[in-house]
């Protein structure tokens, strides 16, 4: 369940009230959900910081990670300079807070190095981690917080970089929902622009690291630093790769679950796409249901790390084709 800002701060409130508060809390959601606004109202409420953004938040009570280097990651290192803050000892009435702030981007050594902290916090401690990924965190940080899914309130769905990229595709596949043909030619798509993307990031990122490297290398004489970090830039560019690729099965899934609401008659829906109005008329409900459900086999498919082209290959014909009931 989604809630507006206004919903998750009575919640906390209440629950700061009755001294039921989390010591470790997980938003998610864009920051135009509310997701800052949140952390800062909190940061306000309990140790009286006041600040406009997370970069301006200064008290000696708060602290703030985010995603630093040109890759864009929380480091072991960004997570170890927090620890000294952490055995301060809070004035009476005080409490230690720590914002992470796209904490999808921890590093898994940073990562792993942080489930102690959440294991066994201090007293007087409150940890906000905040992500629109939560899926890309490990499940023993996300089994050690207490979630809450912030909605946005912008009308509209909002599309990544890669679904927009996506989309056409999709709105191709639509009308010809029910022909083989058809899936196989969104598996080229599929193929073809995740080809391209793994290209892109990969790019991106070394040439990141690459910039990295010769900062790191003039300022400190460190040899080699780059081949050092290789294990970290492809377990970097596999991260956002298969980040980019669960968010194309998203889109597919989001159009179906649409389709199936039109079809249902169901008020207030706005397709993503016009194609969608006419598939909810030639399909039934059971019929949109059964090809959501094929959307979930194939996650959890590439979760299990069944071959992907062999993946593809095998649900896209009952997403897309003309597979049984």
């Amino acid at each position: 369940m989604a809630f507006t800002y206004e919903q998750a701060h009575s919640l906390l409130q209440n629950a700061r009230a009755n001294g039921r508060q989390p010591h470790a809390l997980l938003f998610i959601g864009a920051p135009e959900a509310g997701t800052h606004r949140l952390a800062l109202t909190l940061a306000a409420e309990l140790n009286g910081a006041r600040a406009n953004s997370l970069e301006s938040l200064q008290h000696p009570y708060c602290r703030v990670l985010r995603p630093s280097s040109k890759i864009r990651t929380i480091s072991i290192d960004a997570v170890r300079s927090v620890e000294p803050f952490l055995t301060l000892r809070a004035e009476e009435g005080a409490t230690k807070l720590i914002i992470i702030d796209e904490a999808d981007r921890l590093m898994d050594e940073a990562a792993n190095a942080f489930l102690k902290t959440l294991e066994e916090p201090p007293p007087n401690t409150l940890i906000i981690l905040m992500t629109e990924l939560a899926n890309k965190l490990l499940p023993t940080i996300l089994s050690r917080c207490v979630r809450l899914n912030l909605r946005d309130p912008r009308p509209g769905v909002r599309l990544s970089e890669v679904q927009e990229l996506f989309l056409p595709a999709v709105k191709a596949a639509i009308p010809r929902i029910g022909n083989d043909v058809a899936a196989l030619a969104l598996r080229a798509d599929i193929q073809n622009l995740l080809l391209k993307r793994r290209e892109a990031i990969t790019e991106r990122i070394t040439s990141a690291l690459k910039a990295e490297a010769k900062a790191v290398s003039e300022g400190t004489d460190v040899r080699n630093w780059e081949a050092m970090q290789k294990d970290v830039t492809n377990a970097r560019i596999e991260s956002e790769y298969l980040g980019e690729r669960a968010q194309m099965l998203e889109l597919l899934s989001l159009c179906l679950g649409q389709a199936v609401l039109l079809a249902s008659h169901a008020p207030d829906v706005h397709p993503i796409t016009p194609e969608l109005q006419g598939l909810a008329e030639k399909r039934s409900v059971p019929d949109l249901l059964r090809r959501m459900r094929a959307v979930d086999e194939l996650r959890s498919d590439l979760n299990f790390n069944v071959n992907e082209a062999l993946a593809l290959d095998s649900r896209l014909l009952d997403i897309i084709g003309n597979s049984p009931l």
